[in-house]
C-alpha cells in the first residue's frame, strides 16, 4: 500500500511524504518539506513531480493550525482522491505526534502546542493511555499550569517553553512537526478503529475572523 501523507498545519511550512505500508511495517520512500509563506500552495506542483503512481490512501493533517495551509492541503487531498479513488483519512497534529510524546514516558505532562493567530496557541494534551484531548485555544499570557515539567511538541513548543521557563517550570522539547510515517501511522489507527472517527475536514478551534456582511436596511439601499 502506498500512503501519501500531507501536512499544511504549520504557518512556517508544509510538506508531504510517500510512505510504503508493507510486510515489515511503514517505511518512508520520499519526503519534501517547504518553508515560508505559501508553502502549502506550492505542494501540488512539487507532488506532481514526485508521485509516480496512484496512492492507495491519503493521510492528511486536519489541524489545528494555519487556516490557509489546512484548506490548501485538504483541498489537494480531496482533489487527488477524486481522481485516483484513494481514501482520505484526517488526523490532528496531536494524534500524529502522540506516540513520539508517549515515548518520553507518562510521568510528566505531554502537550502538543501549535501556533495560532497573533499571541495564541492551540494545546492538545496527551493522556497516559494515548488519548488526545480536543484542542483548546489560549493566549500566551493565560497559559495554564501544566502541573509539572512538560514535554512539548509542535511548532509552538519553543515559544511556550520559554514562557514556562520564565515561570520557573522546566520543559523537554519533542518533535516540532509530525514525520510522514507518523501521519500515516495515525491514519491507519483511525482506519482500524483505534482512534475515534473524524472527518477529513479542517479542524477549526477559533471562530473565523471574517464576518459575513450584515443585512442592509431598506432605507440604506440606493
Amino acid at each position: 500500500m502506498l500512503i501519501l501523507a500531507l501536512d499544511g498545519a504549520s504557518a512556517s511550512g508544509a510538506g508531504f511524504g510517500l510512505v510504503r505500508n508493507g510486510p515489515d511495517g511503514l517505511s518512508l520512500l520520499r519526503e519534501r518539506r517547504e518553508t515560508g509563506q505559501g508553502a502549502a500552495v506550492r505542494l501540488p506542483a512539487l507532488l506532481s513531480a514526485a508521485l509516480d503512481r496512484k496512492p492507495d490512501l491519503i493521510a492528511a493533517i486536519v489541524g489545528p493550525g494555519s487556516f490557509t495551509g489546512l484548506r490548501a492541503t485538504l483541498a489537494l487531498a480531496h482533489g487527488l482522491a477524486a481522481g485516483t479513488g484513494a481514501e482520505v483519512i484526517g488526523v490532528s497534529v496531536g494524534e500524529a505526534l502522540a506516540p513520539a510524546l508517549l515515548a518520553f514516558g507518562t510521568a510528566t505532562p505531554l502537550w502538543c502546542v501549535s501556533q495560532a493567530r497573533r499571541d495564541r496557541v492551540f494545546i492538545e494534551a496527551i493522556a497516559g493511555d494515548g488519548r488526545v484531548a480536543a484542542p483548546v485555544s489560549v493566549t500566551l499570557e493565560a497559559l495554564p499550569d501544566p502541573g509539572g515539567a512538560p514535554v512539548l511538541a509542535g511548532d509552538a513548543a519553543a515559544v511556550v517553553g520559554a514562557i514556562l521557563a520564565g515561570r520557573g517550570i522546566g520543559w523537554t522539547p519533542g518533535p516540532s512537526v509530525a514525520a510522514p510515517v507518523a501521519i500515516a501511522a495515525a491514519a491507519l489507527r483511525r482506519r482500524d478503529g483505534m482512534l475515534s472517527p473524524r472527518d477529513a475536514q479542517p479542524l477549526y478551534v477559533d471562530p473565523p475572523e471574517a464576518k459575513l456582511p450584515g443585512a442592509r436596511s431598506p432605507a440604506a439601499r440606493p
